[in-house]
């Protein structure tokens, strides 16, 4: 195997799983902000729940930002993987 291919299969696995782990992050995200915005509804609930519940879905906006420019990154590093393993001509 080539250093330019392995360098490549290198790079698209690193890539899946940092996006693996934003997918994770963001997810839990969401839960949060669900659960804490349900908190916040109670009676006698404290008004920082609903701010808090805010922050976790501006920090799930982010994240879902986040995945997508690592997704076009991930597209790219395929390419150029399929491109590295295509026989020579």
């Amino acid at each position: 195997m080539s250093d330019a291919l392995a360098d490549a299969e290198a790079t698209e696995l690193g890539l899946r799983e940092q996006l693996s782990d934003l997918v994770h992050a963001r997810a839990r995200a969401d839960a949060e902000s669900a659960r804490l915005a349900d908190r916040a509804t109670l009676a006698g609930a404290h008004a920082e729940i609903a701010e808090i519940a805010g922050r976790y879905e501006r920090q799930s906006q982010t994240l879902a930002a986040e995945i997508e420019t690592l997704r076009s990154s991930l597209r790219a590093a395929e390419a150029e993987l399929e491109r590295l393993r295509a026989p020579g001509d």
